[in-house]
């Protein structure tokens, strides 16, 4: 195998190595995070928050109405008890009782709100509870095949790796620094040429150039000096 063909296996191989090390980076943080269900769990937290604020509005205007309805049993009982004579007292009590009253109405009217309030928010609580039992469901029912693709994935890497490290020992350490320089300047060290044209400028390359790459030496193209390879 000549050196352009070894040169041009190694990048094949390495970019081969590439993309399943980012399948395996992706698969296995979807395995440790899924996003979707992480995202509706923190909603469904804020909302649980709001509807425990709005239960406890609620249950402090329940409380203020009993309260009020109390007050007014008590001065009601003393009103028509008999208990109390004097008509300027009872003009007073029953003047306390309708303050009381328009007081009751206007708490009642809150409390009413404020129900209206917790169940709506009870109801978007209950469609996000599930809508999480869903996307729990449907990660449980993922996660093997996540788990199969993970371990085969690992596999594949550490096969590339080994080849990787393989051709690049019949390289030889000076070719292989040569490539690698390319590669970190160009993208890609090598390039195939094509109907007489590089395919990394798109530019014709001197019949020359492209027959000493068809016979496998290491010939860098004019134009974007990345290194021809002839098929």
């Amino acid at each position: 195998m000549s050196l352009a063909s070894q040169l041009y296996r190694l990048q094949t191989t390495e970019l081969q190595m590439r993309e399943k090390r980012r399948v395996l980076k992706e698969t296995a943080a979807r395995l440790n995070h899924n996003a979707d269900l992480t995202a509706a769990e923190e909603e469904l937290a804020s909302l649980a928050s709001r509807l425990e604020v709005a239960r406890k509005h609620q249950r402090k205007l329940e409380w203020e109405v009993d309260d009020l309805n109390t007050k007014i049993r008590g001065l009601n009982d003393k009103l028509y008890g008999g208990s109390v004579r004097n008509p300027k007292e009872l003009v007073s009590l029953e003047q306390d009782v309708q303050s009381i009253k328009r007081h009751l109405a206007g708490k009642e009217e809150q409390l009413i709100e404020a129900m209206d309030v917790t169940e709506s928010i009870d109801a978007e609580a209950e469609v996000l509870r599930q809508k999480v039992a869903t996307l729990k469901a449907a990660w449980e029912q993922e996660r093997p095949g996540l788990q199969e693709l993970k371990d085969s994935t690992e596999a594949e890497v550490t096969r590339l790796t080994e080849a990787v490290l393989t051709m690049r020992d019949a390289i030889g350490p000076e070719r292989a620094q040569h490539y690698d320089r390319l590669a970190a300047a160009k993208g890609v060290a090598m390039v195939k040429v094509e109907q007489g044209r590089c395919k990394g400028c798109n530019l014709t390359v001197p019949a020359g150039l492209w027959q000493r790459a068809r016979v496998g030496d290491m010939v860098e193209c004019g134009s974007c000096g990345r290194l021809l390879y002839v098929e």
